[in-house]
């Protein structure tokens, strides 16, 4: 029974005994299978940013706004908590959406998709820096602006006073620069501190007038402004509108030349199509600065296509969404300010366009500054902005064979009335009675002097003449200028011009 008893307990213990030495094998062997297994799978740490290629975004947002530019986040937290976007999260516009139709990202941080572009300075090699880009569908889902009700293409939003903009012409690809894509962020960037989104005039000035024609193609007015129907004069035998002048063919640049100015080269010329004088701004407005190219590229060969502009538009634009200005230089667009000196003012850039040297006589008529004896009197047609190229339309041909421009009744016309035909040759007719006469005064105060010059002492023969030298040169202007550039301007002139020498034929005669 003993036996029996002890056999039992013996046997038990070598079971358990095998199942501990098996369970420890095979524990041990599935532990070495997990560890090389998971050796495999598991990621390796990260000693240096991954190369663009390969973006990473789940780390997305500490390459741009932590580790990069640790201040670039509190700029841009307290932008959005300012602007219209405050209750979209940041990855619901960086990270496109699946589909068009999703209005929101998914609740979970990560997308499917990566964004398109992120900041990155990359490391080795060629330096270039880039900018997040919001992909158009990211802007353009059902519960956003791409909602069918809100006719967002179409409808006409007020961008300035004067200024209707619609979004859909600007999506026609046939309408766009050569090689530009225009999307949603070549517009709306962030251009400064204040909002996150902003539409810099600037850059919609440098699209629509760049190497084009004045009034023509994307620079053409009504493209942007509507004409104003508040008549530019109402006095008259009929009012004068803008509706009237284009009717009758008179140019924009007639009175608006000025509105267009560029840095970097730009200028106008004038020139004659089928008959008709027209301005254009020459090729150099808006052009690109090479320092600019040098600021993201540090080696010479991303140079060799600077001048392929299809080719630069692709890379920058459509690829990079760079800002216009990164590379071009600004074109003004806005009116003259008329309180400016006269060399600065709008009929100067008008007969630049004709001359190399503006007719100084007929600008300072036409302004009317005031002087010594002679009230500030401008002309209306400097007030309505009108210069040179609104009246100097016919092209005549010189005894020298030179060709200039002149003006006629015929110009009036346009304008005017019928009547206004005959205006301009009574005018001149008035005016050279009114020159006659001033002519004869000056005569006699020449024959005042010679007749006593020589008893006069050395003072008073300086201010004699001195008085002389002022009623000539007053009178030189409306001589030299034509008055009929500001008929009552001129009349006030040679009033003045008789009543210098009138005064030094007086001073001659107290000084007997």
């Amino acid at each position: 029974m003993k036996m029996k008893q002890t056999l039992v307990p013996n046997r038990k213990r070598d079971y358990r005994i095998f199942f501990i030495i098996f369970g420890t094998i095979l524990v041990g062997t599935l532990f070495l299978l997990g560890t090389t297994f998971g050796s495999e799978h598991q990621p390796q740490p990260r000693m240096e940013l991954p190369p663009p290629e390969i973006p990473q975004p789940q780390m997305f947002c500490g390459y741009c706004h932590i580790l990069t530019y640790p201040s670039i986040v509190q700029k841009g937290y307290t932008l959005w908590k300012k602007g219209k976007h405050n209750q979209v999260g940041c990855v619901e516009c960086h990270y496109p959406p699946k589909s068009k139709t999703r209005a929101l990202a998914e609740s979970s941080h990560i997308s499917g998709q990566p964004p398109a572009r992120f900041s990155y300075i990359s490391l080795g090699g060629e330096t270039i820096r880039t900018k997040p880009r919001i992909s158009d569908t990211s802007c353009m889902t059902s519960n956003c602006h791409g909602n069918l009700d809100d006719q967002f293409k179409t409808k006409k939003i007020k961008f300035t006073e004067k200024v209707l903009f619609v979004h859909e012409p600007h999506f026609d690809k046939k309408k766009q620069i050569e090689g530009m894509q225009v999307n949603c962020t070549t517009c709306h960037q962030h251009e400064t501190d204040q909002k996150k989104f902003e539409v810099s005039t600037a850059t919609c000035h440098l699209c629509h007038f760049t190497n084009i024609k004045f009034n023509e193609d994307r620079g053409r007015c009504e493209l942007c402004h509507e004409l104003p129907k508040k008549p530019i004069q109402t006095s008259g035998d009929k009012p004068i509108t803008h509706q009237m002048l284009k009717d009758a063919g008179v140019s924009c640049a007639g009175c608006h030349i000025e509105l267009i100015q560029a840095a970097g080269g730009g200028k106008y010329e004038a020139y004659f199509e089928n008959g008709e004088l027209k301005t254009t701004l020459v090729l150099g407005a808006g052009r690109m600065k090479e320092e600019s190219c040098l600021a993201c590229h540090d080696q010479a060969q991303a140079l060799k296509e600077e001048k392929n502009k299809k080719l630069m538009h692709e890379k920058h634009v459509t690829i990079k969404s760079a800002r216009c200005f990164d590379c071009h230089r600004p074109i003004t667009h806005a009116k003259a300010d008329l309180s400016k000196p006269l060399k600065d003012l709008p009929m100067r850039v008008g007969c630049e366009a004709c001359h190399s040297e503006p007719h100084r006589y007929q600008r300072f008529l036409s302004a009317g500054p005031k002087l010594e004896g002679v009230s500030r009197t401008p002309d209306f047609m400097f007030k309505a902005r009108t210069n040179c190229l609104g009246c100097h339309v016919e092209q005549k041909v010189t005894e020298k064979g030179g060709k200039v421009m002149t003006a006629s009744g015929k110009t009036c016309v346009r304008c005017h009335t019928k009547d206004h035909d005959k205006m301009l040759a009574e005018w001149i007719t008035e005016l050279a009675n009114e020159i006659k006469d001033v002519k004869e005064v000056e005569q006699e105060a020449v024959d005042a002097l010679l007749e006593i010059k020589s008893e006069l002492s050395e003072a008073k023969l300086t201010e004699a003449e001195q008085m002389l030298k002022e009623g000539r040169e007053t009178l030189n202007i409306v001589q030299h200028g034509n008055g009929v550039h500001n008929k009552k301007y001129s009349i006030m002139l040679i009033d003045a011009a008789i009543t210098r020498f009138e005064d030094m034929i007086d001073y001659l005669e107290e000084s007997e």
